[in-house]
């Protein structure tokens, strides 16, 4: 089974990033592929990882509840299914799924009944499922996905950024999901470190910080210059931060190459 990463963190946040980062390293330095999942209406996965995404499940969503869509002899069960499987980006190393904006006032449960049991799918194949979530985790609350080994709750060093980081692991806890672990990372963190009134909200509130990371100018280059993570150094502060977070938090089997990994 795959080992499911969850991300999620207001906008803003850096969470995007911090997914992709994770997809670049899972990748390049674990060697094994990773099922990308742009769970964030903003839906900005994909060109941090250098792709143009031009299909989402949303798109397939919306056409099969507006009954926009000639089926062609074929069953609607397999017809979403042969939709979601052409709307994947497949790269070498990694596939990307966008699922694009929120649902609409109309009834998408057939639809999300048949993604739940593709995405079930997908953790069969990938050793490593990385999902990038809005802060309201709608994938998750509408349980698309139920099992998820390591939710990453990203802020931004900021009293707002302590309160939504609460009211995350709060939904989290309340979702009928399986959620083995979850972690609290402060991104995009000054050089002079968390200020302290901001620590001193996160402690009232219980909340620990399991990781720092920086503010990162040539991160923040990139970003402005439509480059991907890829494109990063591999000394980068911020990139290394991460390396050095996964390698604590991922389970030590998952560093073992294995015959047919990428």
């Amino acid at each position: 089974m795959a080992f499911n990463i969850a991300v999620a963190g207001k906008g803003g946040t850096g969470k995007s990033t911090l997914s992709a980062l994770m997809v670049r390293y899972i990748t390049e330095e674990l060697g094994k592929p990773v099922s990308a999942v742009d769970a964030d209406p903003n839906a900005s996965l994909g060109s941090l990882l250098g792709l143009h995404v031009q299909s989402t499940v949303a798109d397939i969503r919306d056409d099969i509840v507006e009954k926009k869509v000639d089926f062609s002899g074929m069953s609607k069960d397999r017809y979403i299914e042969y939709a979601i499987e052409e709307s994947i980006i497949e790269k070498d190393k990694f596939d990307l799924l966008t699922m694009g904006r929120p649902e609409g006032p109309k009834c998408y449960c057939y639809v999300n009944n048949l993604l739940r049991k593709y995405l079930d799918k997908v953790g069969t194949t990938y050793p490593f499922v990385v999902t990038d979530n809005e802060a309201g985790m709608e994938h998750l609350s509408r349980r698309t996905t139920n099992n998820i080994d390591l939710l990453m709750i990203v802020s931004e060093p900021t009293i707002v950024g302590a309160m939504t980081m609460q009211r995350i692991i709060q939904l989290a806890d309340s979702l009928p999901i399986t959620l083995r672990k979850k972690i609290c990372v402060m991104n995009r963190v000054p050089k002079n470190g968390i200020h302290e009134n901001v620590q001193q909200k996160l402690d009232s509130l219980g909340i620990e910080i399991a990781a720092i990371l920086p503010f990162d100018e040539e991160v923040y280059n990139a970003a402005a210059s439509g480059e991907s993570v890829f494109e990063v150094s591999r000394e980068n502060a911020l990139y290394t931060k991460m390396r050095d977070f996964l390698q604590k938090h991922l389970p030590s089997s998952m560093f073992e190459k294995t015959v047919g990994d990428c």
